[in-house]
């Protein structure tokens, strides 16, 4: 007997890529008050299984690693550039995945005011405002902890696969979030600021 294991990934995101991809500008008031850190997260904010990454200060775990690795063997396989990991990028992320567990929704759009958007949180985490930044965004979601299977869900869609083969992209942040019940919440974040 075999475990029916529902698994989620999000309907589409290029256009957030798309869309998004415009020069953004820091009012300077903005720039005095822009806030919350670097995003390196400490080891003692982390679960047991956390490791290093070599690449970078990111810190990232063992399942977020994996992801990063897995999309990095899909771009070098058609000769794009590494994603690089960006310590911002994993803690954005990752505040996403909790936020959709705990407040039981599926989506790039939060009902957080100030956060709504993937180019929101991003822009809200960093500490100086890039003069462009393009922010993509995937999500998936299983009732079971299964990093491969959730990358082939992502690969597999037309639109998720487009972000993590867009040649731009030149960094990149995962969050994961395991709820109690064992729920496998994950959020791939991508970056370019070069215009």
């Amino acid at each position: 007997m075999f475990r029916i294991s529902p698994c989620f990934v999000t309907v589409s995101l290029v256009w957030v890529a798309a869309t998004l991809a415009f020069p953004i500008r820091a009012l300077p008031s903005e720039r005095e008050s822009a806030a919350h850190g670097t995003g390196v997260a400490s080891k003692e904010s982390l679960p047991p299984s956390a490791s290093v990454s070599t690449a970078g200060a990111a810190v990232m775990t063992g399942d977020e690693l994996r992801f990063l690795a897995l999309v990095n063997r899909e771009r070098a396989a058609r000769h794009l550039s590494e994603l690089k990991p960006d310590p911002l990028l994993v803690r954005v992320a990752r505040e996403h995945s909790r936020e959709m567990c705990e407040k039981n929704y599926f989506d790039h759009f939060s009902p957080t005011l100030g956060g709504r958007t993937p180019m929101d949180r991003y822009l809200r985490a960093v500490r100086a405002r890039p003069a462009h930044a393009c922010v993509g965004e995937n999500l998936f979601y299983c009732s079971i902890v299964d990093v491969e299977r959730g990358h082939r869900a992502l690969m597999h869609s037309p639109e998720h696969r487009a972000n993590i083969l867009y040649a731009p992209f030149r960094r990149s942040g995962i969050g994961i979030y395991k709820s109690d019940k064992g729920e496998f919440w994950v959020t791939e974040m991508f970056l370019t600021t070069e215009g």
